[in-house]
């Protein structure tokens, strides 16, 4: 903020305290907040009460759209401080806030922080002799009687108070187009708060842990916001690891079939998990079907069956969901279901469902396959070739281990015969 832009935003609060042709203790000692708030020297106060106190004087807008509202929010709690907010200040506020763009519901939300932020704010010193609190501004200490002199004023808060239990997300003040769509939804957090730092205006929303949807709507308007962080139960979280989700979750509400969205059919790469970003489709090239070992089916034969290895399935998931887990729309009851569910082993060579995932060179585990085939004269050739695992034949299986799982995991909201036919 220009030393040009402090002047004209402190004047825009003096004049809320001069609307009565006074200034009182309270409004002096909050306009000295304000100012060390947004770092203006004291020569830039003396100009602005002037410029506030002329004749004529009309609060204009200050800088970008955020410093307009805290401008504002300034202003109102100016308005409040000392308990009542008389008829002059009222239309001064109402005009500048038209001015700014504001509609009278944000007007009336702005108005009710103000008057919390007036009640619960310290505006307040300590008296060097007895060390009692006092107004910053007071000239005597109404405990020991003697001249304050210059008052030891309390700093203020920089952080805020972060819950040990739920969420919390904490944003700076942003040119961002989304900014006061967060703002706006911030405000009706249970708990919202504000304060400055570094000169810049900070805000914390929190929830309980069974709200995170809430949190979730607060977090989307933030994309474009550089400098916020997130909470879970009071310890910071990387961004990425809790909301990790919404671009995709976004591209799901804007979907033709939303729930249909996250199984893949949109794409046509049907997952069975009710997740795209698990990457393991049930599709033949997927490589989670390689996941699991070839073991003899008996002691005194050759033949061998497939064995999937559920543990690293479930471990590759879990860690391709990693920056989903949070999402609210994740089916976590239906993986363990399909896990579940999912054949212990497969025999590719007598199970129409199932064929050898083959590749043409040995790899560790790989098992050597022939096969003998007629041509289309009659003759038979034997075919070579190694596998590291099996896959799926067509959607057969698909469709009956879905049937089985959406029961288990009690899904209703999609059924089966959406997704395959």
């Amino acid at each position: 903020m220009t030393e040009q832009d402090q002047l004209a935003y402190l004047a825009n609060a003096i004049s809320i305290a001069n609307a009565d042709s006074s200034l009182s203790p309270k409004e002096t000692a909050a306009i000295e907040e304000i100012r060390v708030a947004i770092g203006a020297k004291k020569s830039v106060l003396i100009s602005a009460m002037k410029a506030a106190t002329s004749s004529g004087y009309t609060p204009a807008k200050v800088g970008s759209f955020a410093l307009q509202v805290s401008n504002a929010a300034d202003m109102l709690y100016i308005a409040f401080v000392d308990g009542e907010l008389n008829t002059n200040a009222r239309n001064v506020v109402t005009a500048f806030c038209k001015k700014v763009g504001l509609t009278q519901e944000q007007l009336n939300l702005m108005a009710k922080e103000a008057i919390a932020r007036s009640n619960v704010t310290q505006i307040k010193g300590k008296c060097p002799s007895c060390r009692a609190e006092l107004l910053a501004n007071a000239k005597f200490c109404p405990s020991c009687g003697k001249p304050t002199g210059e008052v030891e004023t309390a700093p203020a808060s920089t952080e805020f108070q972060i819950p040990i239990e739920g969420y919390a997300i904490e944003f700076c003040e942003s040119t961002a187009v989304s900014f006061p769509d967060a703002l706006k939804q911030a405000k009706d957090s249970p708990t919202f708060a504000s304060l400055v730092r570094s000169k810049k205006v900070w805000y914390c929303a929190t929830w309980r842990k069974d709200k995170f949807e809430a949190a979730y709507k607060v977090a989307q308007h933030l994309g474009g916001v550089r400098n916020k962080k997130a909470y879970l139960d009071g310890h910071v979280i990387p961004w990425e690891d809790l909301f990790g989700f919404i671009s995709c979750a976004e591209e799901r509400s804007a979907s033709y079939r939303p729930t249909e969205f996250c199984f893949g059919k949109d794409e046509n790469r049907l997952n069975p998990w009710g997740c795209k970003l698990s990457q393991m489709d049930w599709t033949a090239w997927s490589r989670w079907f390689s996941y699991g070992k070839f073991v003899r089916s008996g002691v005194l034969t050759s033949k061998y069956v497939w064995v999937f290895d559920k543990e690293r399935i479930k471990h590759e998931l879990m860690a391709n969901l990693r920056r989903s887990r949070y999402c609210p729309f994740i089916r976590l009851r239906l993986l363990d279901a399909v896990l579940h569910f999912l054949p212990e082993q497969v025999d590719a060579a007598s199970d129409k469902n199932w064929e050898y995932s083959r590749i043409y060179e040995e790899v560790p585990g790989a098992i050597k396959i022939v096969e003998a085939k007629k041509d289309e004269w009659g003759d038979t050739e034997k075919y070579e070739y190694f596998a590291d695992g099996v896959r799926p034949k067509g959607l057969g299986i698909l469709q009956d281990l879905l049937t089985i799982a959406f029961k288990g995991a009690q899904v209703y909201d999609i059924t089966v015969s959406q997704l395959i036919k």
